[in-house]
């Protein structure tokens, strides 16, 4: 996730809505406790407020905070290191040349080219699949795809 210059937001609230603005996937993460699969969750406990990574069930490097906006600052830094939580896969897998004549016409659907994105807004990567082949990915920007899509 790109750098914001903003202060983070200090309470649960404001933080939902920053996190929108920013494109991030709703189920990565869950603002009131909820224990969701692989998200990090914030939750308001009678020892203070808890940051903590859910996965089956379990609390993993939880970090308990004395107010509200310490623990939006930290469910905020941990978002911002997993750059997966801001992209949607858009094309693939698929063979190389496949996958780029996809991601062209997708782009074309919207009625740009790849010059007309920004350079962080997509990325691609080429993944072993099956019996040494690779096949090719393309993830683009939530929050470019709401702009392309006239959702923002």
């Amino acid at each position: 996730m790109t750098d914001d210059p903003a202060p983070p937001p200090s309470n649960r609230e404001a933080l939902a809505a920053h996190l929108d603005a920013l494109g991030v996937r709703d189920g990565t993460y869950h603002l009131f406790g909820a224990h969701l699969d692989d998200a990090v969750v914030m939750d308001r406990r009678p020892h203070g407020w808890v940051v903590f990574f859910s996965e089956r069930g379990g609390e993993h490097s939880l970090e308990v905070h004395r107010d509200e906006a310490r623990a939006c600052a930290d469910l905020l830094s941990r978002l911002r290191r997993e750059a997966h939580v801001v992209f949607d896969l858009v094309v693939g897998p698929a063979p190389a040349a496949r996958a780029d004549a996809m991601f062209d016409e997708w782009l074309r659907q919207r009625g740009v080219t790849r010059d007309d994105l920004l350079a962080d807004d997509w990325t691609c990567d080429d993944v072993p699949w099956g019996q040494g082949s690779y096949q090719r990915r393309y993830f683009v920007r939530i929050a470019a795809i709401r702009r392309l899509d006239g959702a923002d």
